[in-house]
Parts: C-alpha cells; sequence; structure tokens
C-alpha cells in the first residue's frame, strides 16, 4: 500500500527537465540503447524518493539532436534524450536533489525549477460579441467620463512672480 502526501506549503510542486546520454545505436543514429536510459531515469527517480520526495508523472520529449555541442563531467555530447520529470520534496531537499543530479554522470543538463498552476482563463466571449456601448467595461469609461471636469473648467495654473511682469 502507497501513501501519498499532497502538497502543501511544506512541499511544492517541482518540475526537473534534464538531457540523458547514452550508448547510441548502431542502426539509427540518434537512437539511444532503452536499457541504458530506463536505468538512468529510474535512478533519478529513486534518488528523488531516496530524499522524500515522489515521483508524479515522467515525460520522454524523445531522443535527438542537442542544439549545440555541450560539455559535461569532462565529454562532449552532441546527442541525448529529454525528460520531464514532475515530483514533490520537501524544499529543504531541493538543493540535495539538484546536487545529486548534477553528480550524475549520465546526466548533461540537469535543471530543477518550482511548477506554478495555470492562470484561470475566464471565457469572457458573450461580453465581448455585445456592441461596444452594452459592454460593462465601455459603460465604466463613460460614467468615469462624465464624473471628470473638462479641461476648459479646469484651473489654470497662473505664474504669480512679485516683479510685475512674465519672466519667462
Amino acid at each position: 500500500m502507497y501513501c501519498f502526501i499532497l502538497p502543501n506549503k511544506l512541499a511544492n510542486w517541482n518540475t526537473a527537465s534534464f538531457l540523458v546520454s547514452g550508448t547510441l545505436v548502431e542502426a539509427s543514429p540518434i537512437e539511444f540503447e532503452k536499457n541504458s536510459t530506463v536505468a538512468v531515469v529510474k535512478r533519478i527517480a529513486e534518488s528523488i524518493l531516496d530524499e522524500g520526495g515522489f515521483v508524479s508523472k515522467i515525460e520522454s520529449l524523445g531522443a535527438r539532436e542537442l542544439p549545440y555541442r555541450m560539455r559535461a563531467h569532462g565529454q562532449l555530447h552532441s546527442k541525448g534524450s529529454y525528460f520531464l520529470l514532475d515530483f514533490v520534496a520537501p524544499p529543504i531537499k531541493i538543493a540535495d536533489i539538484t546536487d545529486n543530479f548534477k553528480r550524475d554522470v549520465d546526466l548533461i543538463r540537469p535543471v530543477v525549477f518550482n511548477k506554478e498552476d495555470p492562470l484561470p482563463i475566464t471565457c469572457t466571449l458573450h461580453q465581448e460579441i455585445k456592441p461596444p456601448a452594452y459592454r460593462s467595461e465601455v459603460q465604466k469609461m463613460i460614467q468615469e467620463a462624465k464624473q471628470r471636469v473638462p479641461i476648459s473648467k479646469r484651473k489654470r495654473f497662473k505664474l504669480v512672480t512679485s516683479v510685475g511682469y512674465n519672466p519667462f
């Protein structure tokens, strides 16, 4: 039986983005051996579990050539497998998890960042279809315009000097 702790103020949703280097398959120039890639991802997930977190989703973005050659752990890499890993862990342990990722020789570019909830989108199509005079925003602007004092009736600045004339 598994017990999952729901995220609260002590645990935040995080996403780890990383590139996995691997042994290239002879037949295809971009495909890697799946066994070694699976072993690396499994090792990463176990390191998160060891630090007191849990993994909610592992997403493979595929194997492809890197946009530029990257140096990691003394090796030059031009191909890799991209992965996203969503997990929850105590904020105190995030530094340890990131440190474990950076020490792993099979990871090229490990990045851990907070996952933010998407902003709620409210559909205002029923308001936007109305003619401008009937929209609430336009009616609010009309009311503000009526409450303003016209420019011709606003108090003008008078230059008062004791000289008796305007020196400017």
